[in-house]
C-alpha cells in the first residue's frame, strides 16, 4: 500500500517501534482514499484525522459502509451524501474502533437502504470492481469491498442481512466475515431486517481482520479450536460445473475429504425470505409506496404482500429450534463447514443491473442463493478466494461454524491464505 507496510499488523509494529509515526501513516492513508476514490467511484465523504487515542489501532484508518453513525453526521445510508446533524451520536462500534486508537477516514457507497444484491445505485456513479472494470460488484458493502480491493484501506466495516459482506467479498476477491448474530453492537446503524442484520469486516488479510474483531466484539468470543474438523458441502443444485471442480480441487489441495449434505437448506431459506422480507416491509412500508422507490427495496415490497403475519411469526419463532437442529445435525461432527459462496462465475456488472437491457434475473438471484440462511440461523459465516475460474474470475468459498467461533473461521482463512498464496494476499496474485 504505497509507502505503507502490506499488512495492518505490520503497520501497528511500525508505529510501536516509531519508525513510522501516526501522523505520517494517517496522512498516507488519507492520500491513497484521495487518489483512488475517482478512479472506483465508491466514496461518499472523506474525513479529516482526529487526534487519536493510545491504543492497539493507533494510526489505522478505517473506511466505513455509509450505513453508521459518526459524530455529528447522519449517514447517507446509499440515498444521499450523508448531512450533518449535531443530534446524532456515533455508533457504538465507531466508537469501539476510536477508543481503540483507530481513526475514521471515509464513508463508502452503498445501495439505498442497503437493500440489493450489487452496487446498483441511482444516485451514485457506478462503482468499479478493482480486479476487472467489467466484472459486477455485489452489494450491500460495496464500497467497503472495493476500498480493501483497491488496496485504498486494511480493513473496512460493513454490514451483512442476507450476504451483503460476503457477496461484495467474492466479487472483488477478498476476505469478508458475516458475525454471529449479537456479536458486534448494532447501535448506531441504519437498520434493514432487524432479525438478520449484522455487522461484519472485510479485509485482504484474514490475521487483519482478527485484530480488529477483538476491538469491537461485545460478545463472548471463543478461543480458537485445535485443528478444527473440517466437512464440505457441494450442492446439487444451484452450483455449475466451474465452481464445483473449483472447490473439489480446493477441498483437495487441503485435505478435506468428509461431504455432507445440508437437506434442510430449502426450507431454511424460505425461512429466511419470509423473515427478510416481511421485516424490510414492515420498516420501510412508507418508502415503498413512493413512486420513486429503488428498485431493490420496491422488489422486496411486492414479495412482502404475498407474506402474511402467521407466515412471519411461524418462521420468526422458528429460529431457535431451527439454530439447535442445525448445530445438532451438521456442526457437532464438524466445528467448520465450506459451501459455495456464489455457485457460478462473477457476473459482468450489467448483467445484474436491474433495468439494464442485458439484465438477468437469475444471475441476479445467483448472487445470493447461499446466503440467507445463514443469517436466519445467526451463524458466522466466512468468505475467502480460493482461486480463478477458467475465465479469470474469483471463485471464493463460505465457511460456517457454531455461534461466537469466529477465531476458528479466522485461523482457518489465514491457514488457507498461506497454503495457496503464500505470504500474500490473493489479490496480489492477480
Amino acid at each position: 500500500m504505497s509507502t505503507l507496510p502490506n499488512r495492518l499488523s505490520e503497520l501497528q509494529v511500525a508505529i510501536r517501534n516509531n519508525s513510522m509515526s501516526t501522523e505520517t501513516a494517517l496522512q498516507a492513508q488519507i492520500d491513497l482514499i484521495s487518489t483512488s476514490k475517482d478512479k472506483y467511484q465508491h466514496v461518499v465523504e472523506i474525513f479529516s484525522a482526529r487526534a487519536t487515542k493510545d491504543g492497539p489501532l493507533k494510526g489505522v484508518g478505517f473506511s466505513h459502509k455509509d450505513i453508521f453513525n459518526t459524530p455529528l453526521r447522519e449517514p447517507g445510508f446509499g440515498n444521499h451524501a450523508g448531512k450533518k446533524n449535531s443530534s446524532v451520536g456515533t455508533a457504538s462500534v465507531i466508537t469501539q474502533l476510536e477508543n481503540a486508537g483507530a481513526s475514521s477516514l471515509a464513508m463508502l457507497v452503498m445501495p439505498p437502504y442497503a437493500c440489493g444484491a450489487t452496487a446498483q445505485n441511482p444516485y451514485f456513479p457506478r462503482s468499479i470492481n478493482p480486479i476487472d472494470e467489467q466484472l459486477a460488484v455485489g452489494g450491500s458493502s460495496s464500497g467497503s469491498a472495493v476500498a480493501v480491493a483497491s488496496m485504498m484501506t486494511y480493513v473496512s466495516l460493513g454490514t451483512d442481512t442476507s450476504g451483503s459482506i460476503r457477496i461484495p467479498a467474492a466479487t472483488c476477491g477478498i476476505t469478508g466475515l458475516k458475525t454471529t448474530r449479537g456479536l458486534i453492537s448494532l447501535d448506531g446503524v441504519c437498520p434493514l431486517a432487524k432479525t438478520l442484520d449484522t455487522v461484519g469486516l472485510l479485509g485482504r488479510y484474514a490475521k487483519d481482520i482478527e485484530l480488529v474483531i477483538d476491538v469491537v466484539s461485545q460478545g463472548p468470543l471463543k478461543p480458537s479450536t485445535n485443528k478444527p474438523k473440517v466437512a464440505y458441502w457441494l450442492p446439487h443444485v444451484g452450483v455449475d460445473a466451474n465452481i464445483v471442480h473449483a472447490i473439489t480441487a480446493f477441498c483437495h489441495t487441503i485435505n478435506i475429504t468428509d461431504a455432507i449434505n445440508i437437506s434442510s437448506f430449502d426450507a431454511l431459506q424460505q425461512a429466511a425470505d419470509i423473515v427478510m422480507a416481511f421485516e424490510i416491509n414492515e420498516q420501510y412500508s412508507h418508502q415503498i409506496s413512493e413512486p420513486n422507490c429503488p428498485m431493490g427495496l420496491r422488489a422486496v415490497g411486492k414479495k412482502a404482500q404475498r407474506i402474511t403475519l402467521e407466515q412471519y411469526q411461524t418462521a420468526f419463532h422458528a429460529i431457535e429450534g431451527a439454530l439447535k437442529e442445525f448445530i445438532t445435525a451438521y456442526l457437532t461432527a464438524a466445528d467448520l463447514i465450506i459451501l459455495p459462496c456464489i455457485g457460478h462465475s462473477i457476473p459482468n456488472w450489467e448483467e445484474v443491473e436491474i433495468g439494464n437491457p442485458l439484465f438477468s434475473k437469475e444471475r441476479y438471484l445467483q448472487l445470493f442463493h447461499f446466503m440467507g440462511f445463514i443469517n436466519y440461523l445467526g451463524l458466522p459465516s466466512i468468505s475467502l478466494p480460493i482461486g480463478d475460474d477458467e475465465q479469470g474470475r474469483p471463485v471464493s468459498v463460505q465457511v460456517i461454524a457454531r455461534p461466537f467461533h469466529e477465531k476458528d473461521l479466522l485461523q482457518f482463512a489465514d491457514s488457507v491464505e498461506k497454503v495457496l498464496f503464500g505470504e500474500n494476499c490473493y489479490l496480489s496474485q492477480k
